[in-house]
């Protein structure tokens, strides 16, 4: 896959011998929530493709489940800004 986020979690736990003890925490909370959030995200934004066809669906569905899917990769991406951070790489 080419994709430079493919299995990123993996990556950050093989990182995570770099982190300072200080941060340890913060860094295994964000690579926590990188999880969650990236499953969610991806989950949020497959359920959105079936909107209109579920029942109950329609457009608002649809746009429902974008913004979910949405606010799940900022957190995402805010959650990587802190693992960067703590390993020195922003």
């Amino acid at each position: 896959m080419d994709d430079p986020l493919f299995k990123a979690d993996k990556t950050m736990r093989r990182l995570e011998a770099l982190v300072p003890a200080a941060d340890e925490v913060d860094y295994l909370e964000a690579m926590e929530k990188w999880a969650e959030k990236a499953d969610e995200g991806s989950g949020m934004a497959y359920v959105s493709s079936w909107g209109e066809a579920n029942p109950g669906g329609g457009k608002d569905r649809v746009a429902y489940f974008i913004e979910r899917s949405k606010n799940d990769v900022i957190a995402c991406r805010d959650s990587l800004g802190t693992v960067l951070r703590i390993l020195g790489l922003l």
